[in-house]
C-alpha cells in the first residue's frame, strides 16, 4: 500500500505521512549519493544532505546552506553521533524553534542511515538499546515463529529481542505487563514496572505495508491513548514525534 493510498483510507493523517514521503526520499537520494561519489569524509555528507533536503523540501538551499557551517564551527560530527544535530545552538529569528527542531531532526536522518552496515546481524539482547546508533526502543515485530524483532526508527537496524521482556527495565514479569490493541490489532505493550511501553506489529502487518514505519504512524492513534494513560514513548518515531498529542 503507497503513502496516497493510505492518505485516501486515513485522511486525518495526511501531514505526518505526506512528511515520512518526503523524509524517505531524503534517505534514499542520500545513501545514493554517497554511494556514487564514494566519499565518506564530514563536509562531503553535510553537502550531500542539505542539498537534497533542499529539493526534496523546495527551500532555497541559499536559506539553509549556514547549517554547513554550523555544524563544521560546533566540532560535532555527525557522521559519529547523529543526534548532536538536534542541539546545535542556532540563533537565528526567521525560524521558529519547533521548526528548526524539525528541521534538524530531518537532517539527522540520513546521518542516522548513514550508520548502519548491510548484513548487520547485531541484536538489542545485550542493552534493549539499539547497538548501531544506541537509541531506545519503540517499534517491534513479532514473527511467524513468534519472535520479537526490535526495529530502530532512527537508523532503521533491526534485531532480535527477548520474546517477553521491557526493553527499558528489562522486567520479564507477565504480571507487570500490559497489552493495549487498536483497531488494526497494532498494540502497545505497556511495562507496570517502568512505566513505559514499546508498539508492536504481527508480521502480517508488514506483508500488507511492506514497511515498519508507516505502521507506526498509522497507529499514531495509539501513541494518544496510550500516552494520555500516563507510559512513556522512549524514542521518536520516524518523523520526529515522541509526545504526542
Amino acid at each position: 500500500m503507497n503513502i496516497e493510498e493510505l492518505i485516501k483510507e486515513k485522511p486525518h493523517l495526511k501531514n505526518p505521512l505526506e512528511l515520512y514521503e518526503k523524509i524517505k526520499r531524503l534517505n534514499e537520494y542520500c545513501k545514493h549519493e554517497k554511494d556514487r561519489i564514494k566519499l565518506d569524509n564530514k563536509t562531503a555528507l553535510i553537502d550531500i544532505v542539505l542539498k537534497g533536503f533542499s529539493n526534496i523540501f523546495d527551500i532555497p538551499y541559499e536559506s539553509i546552506s549556514f547549517l554547513k557551517d554550523e555544524i563544521l564551527k560546533s566540532g560535532k560530527d555527525p557522521l559519529r553521533e547523529p543526534s548532536s544535530l538536534w542541539t546545535l545552538p542556532i540563533q537565528i529569528e526567521e525560524l521558529f524553534q519547533e521548526e528548526l527542531k524539525r528541521m534538524l531532526f530531518i537532517l539527522s536522518k540520513p546521518f542516522f542511515v548513514f550508520l548502519r552496515k548491510e548484513g548487520m546481524q547485531a541484536s538489542f539482547m545485550d542493552t534493549g538499546k539499539c547497538p548501531v546508533c544506541e537509541t531506545d526502543s519503540s517499534l517491534a515485530m513479532i514473527t511467524e515463529n513468534n519472535e520479537k524483532i526490535i526495529i530502530c526508527p532512527l537508523c532503521e537496524h533491526g534485531g532480535s529481542f527477548y520474546r517477553i521482556c521491557c526493553p527499558y527495565c528489562f522486567n520479564r514479569d507477565s504480571s507487570k505487563m500490559e497489552i493495549f490493541l487498536d483497531d488494526e490489532e497494532i498494540r502497545a505493550d505497556y511495562c507496570l514496572e517502568c512505566n513505559t511501553y514499546i508498539k508492536s506489529f504481527r508480521e502480517n502487518h508488514f506483508l500488507k505495508y511492506k514497511d515498519p514505519f508507516l505502521i507506526d504512524l498509522i497507529s499514531l492513534p495509539l501513541d494518544i491513548i496510550t500516552q494520555k494513560r500516563g507510559y512513556i514513548r522512549r524514542s521518536p518515531n520516524i518523523i520526529g514525534l515522541k509526545i504526542i498529542e
